[in-house]
């Protein structure tokens, strides 16, 4: 399947490595669990001592995890 973000998102994910083709939902799981958790944890936050704050890059992460958990049960 497709991923379900927007133009903007997948831009994004494709400065992770992500392509713009069809996965399985196993694959899908590896990008959330992979490059787009990593990008969150490493560059996604407000400077301050306990990562309370996100960023833009944190903002977007977030979203991109949002859109593709969505349709789940």
């Amino acid at each position: 399947m497709r991923l379900s973000v927007t133009k903007e998102q997948m831009e994004f994910l494709e400065t992770l490595g992500v392509e713009d083709r069809d996965y399985t939902k196993e694959e899908i799981d590896g990008i959330i669990e992979g490059p787009v958790s990593d990008c969150l944890m490493e560059r996604g936050w407000k400077p301050g001592p306990d990562f309370e704050e996100t960023n833009e890059i944190g903002d977007m992460c977030e979203a991109i995890i949002t859109a593709l958990t969505k349709d789940r049960g």
